[in-house]
Order: structure tokens, then C-alpha cells, then sequence
């Protein structure tokens, strides 16, 4: 209050300093950042948001035999990965003029067949496969305990649902609940009882400003307050990008009847923002991705909320200063922090959202695919934009009006030996996919 008796905001300068600095730090960051952008190109055709997008950039890649095998392990891929790889056009071949557009080990030959003809090879026979214990891509044979592991892999119920990450196994999820429970219950019951939020309480810090505008009463009930908010919001984080990530695989996996490709491989949850994913998961029917993204966009409210409720105000009745919540605040904070406790009842992620190994990189999410005729799809064969490929995948230009079906399970490989993975439900030369969707023992 100054001399005439009014109330005037003041900023503490240091405070106000230490800001301006981490603002100009955030600033260059940005700067650099879209520097490095401009200077070097990606290599890529259009942004890759969904599992189509990914298959495109592979289709003819001659990195795919390195992964023979991945689908069942669930640690480190090995020596594999530490091979260089390069994203650009190619040359099919030293008599070929054919370009086309990927991933390639610059190293390796590379894969120069035509689409034709790799359609129409011919697939080996059992006979074939049990006298050549081959990797028909490498063309290198492969251990017969690695030929073993694989075959009983595929089919194991353990190995198929072993994987999920460690804050949402069933110990963790449970502690999760639990606290986040008790912590609410808690917070309702010493804001409330006896009236104490609106009452106020003694602050045990000096209260009043100094000349440089600094409160240390208001500074702590406010820097706490949305430090701990923060601490919500970033603990939600990695549990809203999981469920995005792994809705594909639970569409493609959690029925025996498959999923269209709109509502698997062309899924972008992972690239959307968060009203965006909200909207488009309750459009296509994914309620469970749509309330944890709005969660997290919920939660974005609680350290403004939080840090902005307390203030240290002189109460005249009781001729003290003490720390008081501006209360229509403090109830919208009271709201969403309830609902926000309450969401973790819903992050219990079902059998369907398990998956052999962890996808976090292109290795393991090529490790569903390395060997599966999906790769050999008319719709996945050098399309030029992302709408030549969505317009294929939705059957337009593939003569399936729409009614292709994919699905992850067991598929009987390029190779004629079945893999864990990704391909159309249904194929005339190889019958349906094996879905494992059992209880698990």
C-alpha cells in the first residue's frame, strides 16, 4: 500500500531477474534449435505419425534381416542397431533405373527387385524349410536354437504379454491408486475441516514485503504449492504417451476380428496435441486414450491454480496476518485435483495393451513387421504423398472397398515360418492370423 492509501501489484526484482534469464535461455534453446532445423534436412517425404507411415520408410529396406528373431526378445537388440543407416532416395540396382525412397545399410546390397516380382516369388515349402535353415532375406543360416526359441516364442502366452513399462505393472498401478487416494482424501480434509483454508493459517514466515518487493511468506506458500502441482503434471506424462503409443497395437490386438487400417496403422495419437487427441480418440470410439489425454491437459492447470490461491492478508478481527486461499480458486483446485486422483482408478492397462517388448524405438517397432507380407502390399509400394497412402490403405485404389482387416499375432512370414506381429488378418495363401486373446496363464 502506498501513500495514497492503495493497494499496487509489485514484481521482486531478483525474482523477476532469475525469470527474464531462464526466458532468454528458453529463447536461444528455441533458436538454436530451429537453426539446426533449417540447415539439415530429415530425408523424409512427409512427417511419419502413424505405424503406415513407418512400414512405407521399410517396404525395401535390407536392414530387415538384422532383426530376425526380435519379436520374442524382450532385452537389447544387440549389435544390430550400431550399424549405420541412411534415409534417401536409391537405386534399385547397378542394371536398374529404378529409385525409390528409404532406409537402407549403405554398406549391405541392396533389395533391387520389382514389386512384381517379389509378389509373385515363389514361397518355400515345409520340406524346404526344414532341409534350409535359412533367413531368406540375409541369405545366411541361422542357429537351429535361435529357428527353436522362435517358433516356441510365437505362440507363448507369457511372451506375448510380457512387456509393459514399469509404472503401470500391476504393483505399481495399485501403489499408485492407493496414494493418490489417501493423498486426496487427506488434502479434502485439512482444507475443510473446522474451515481452516478460509480461516487462514498462521504463516511462521515473516509476511511483510521488503524494498525489493520480496514476501518470503508469499514467495514459500506459492512456490510450493506449484512445485507440487508440477510434480502431478509430469508424473502423468509418460502414462498419457503410453496409452497413445500403444493404442494401435491394442486395436490390432484386442479382438479376433482385426481392425481397419483407420483405426490401427493411420492412428497419430503420439504426434497430436492434447485437445487434438481428445477429440479424435472420442471420435473413433478410444474413450479410454481420450479421458488420460484430457487428464493431462487437466492437469496442466494445478501448479497455475495452486501457486497463484495463497496469499498472506491481515486479518483485522484477530489482528494477525495469515495465509488465505482465494476460495472459488481453492474449489476449482479441489475439483480437479479429485478428479485427477480418481483417474488413476482408469490407467489400469488391459491384457490387449501388452506387448512382447518395449516400441520406444524403429528397431523394435520393425521387429512386428521384418518378415510380414504387409511390407509387399500394393498400398505400402512407393506412395507418393500421405494422402496416396491413405487413400490405398482405405481400399480405394487397392479394389478392397475398404474391408481389409489387420491384426497383431501369429503370421506365417515371407520366409514360410510363422512370426509375431503385424499383417492382414486374412490371406489366401497363408489363411487367417493365429490372435492370441485368451486368459493368460
Amino acid at each position: 500500500m502506498d501513500d495514497e492509501r492503495v493497494w499496487r501489484w509489485t514484481a521482486c526484482q531478483p525474482v523477476g531477474w532469475v525469470l527474464l534469464v531462464l526466458y532468454l535461455l528458453l529463447i536461444v534453446a528455441l533458436a538454436l534449435l530451429a537453426l539446426k532445423l533449417r540447415r539439415h534436412s530429415s530425408g523424409l517425404r512427409w512427417d511419419p505419425r502413424s505405424l503406415a507411415d513407418i512400414l512405407v520408410l521399410f517396404q525395401r529396406s535390407n536392414v530387415l534381416a538384422d532383426l530376425y528373431g526380435s519379436e520374442v526378445r524382450a532385452g537389447s537388440f544387440g549389435t544390430p542397431l550400431q550399424k549405420k543407416y541412411t534415409l534417401r532416395y536409391w537405386i534399385a540396382g547397378e542394371r536398374s533405373s529404378e529409385i525409390f525412397h528409404g532406409v537402407q545399410e549403405s554398406q549391405a546390397p541392396l533389395r533391387g527387385f520389382h514389386h512384381s516380382q517379389r509378389s509373385n516369388k515363389k514361397r518355400p515349402s515345409a520340406g524346404e524349410i526344414q532341409q534350409t535353415p535359412y533367413d531368406l532375406e540375409s541369405q545366411r543360416p541361422l542357429k537351429a536354437s535361435t529357428l527353436d526359441s522362435l517358433q516356441k516364442g510365437v505362440h507363448s502366452p507369457r511372451i506375448r504379454y510380457q512387456w509393459l513399462p514399469w509404472f503401470l505393472r500391476d504393483t505399481f498401478v495399485v501403489a499408485w491408486i492407493v496414494i493418490a487416494i489417501v493423498l486426496m482424501i487427506s488434502f479434502v480434509v485439512v482444507s475443510f475441516v473446522n474451515d481452516a483454508v478460509r480461516r487462514g493459517f498462521v504463516p511462521l514466515l515473516p509476511s511483510a514485503t521488503n524494498s525489493q518487493g520480496f514476501s518470503p511468506a508469499d514467495f514459500l506458500y506459492s512456490f510450493i504449492p506449484s512445485l507440487l502441482g508440477m510434480i502431478l503434471f509430469l508424473l502423468w506424462q509418460p502414462i498419457d504417451m503410453y496409452f497413445r503409443a500403444l493404442e494401435p497395437f491394442a486395436q490390432l490386438g484386442g479382438s479376433t476380428r482385426g481392425s481397419p487400417a483407420v483405426e490401427s496403422l493411420l492412428i497419430d495419437y503420439t504426434a497430436c496435441l492434447p485437445i487434438e487427441v481428445t477429440i479424435k480418440a472420442i471420435s473413433a470410439g478410444h474413450y479410454k486414450v481420450a479421458w488420460i489425454s484430457f487428464i493431462s491437459l487437466l492437469s496442466a492447470t494445478l501448479p497455475v491454480l495452486s501457486g497463484g490461491v495463497f496469499t498472506a492478508q491481515y486479518f483485522i478481527p484477530t489482528q494477525q496476518v495469515r495465509v488465505a486461499a482465494a476460495m472459488s480458486g481453492y474449489y476449482a483446485l479441489v475439483v480437479f485435483v479429485v478428479i485427477y486422483s480418481l483417474s488413476f482408478l482408469v490407467i489400469w492397462p488391459t491384457k490387449k495393451r501388452r506387448l512382447p517388448h518395449d516400441i520406444r524405438t524403429l528397431g523394435q517397432i520393425l521387429s512386428f513387421v521384418y518378415e510380414s507380407y504387409l511390407l509387399e502390399d500394393a498400398a505400402f509400394w512407393q506412395p507418393r504423398s500421405k494422402i496416396d497412402l491413405v487413400t490405398r490403405l482405405l481400399g480405394r485404389l487397392t479394389g478392397d472397398s475398404g474391408s481389409s482387416r489387420y491384426a497383431f499375432g501369429v503370421y506365417m512370414g515371407r520366409d514360410g515360418r510363422e512370426h509375431l506381429g503385424i499383417d492382414r488378418l486374412h490371406r489366401p495363401q497363408s489363411g487367417e492370423m493365429f490372435i492370441t486373446t485368451g486368459m493368460m496363464k
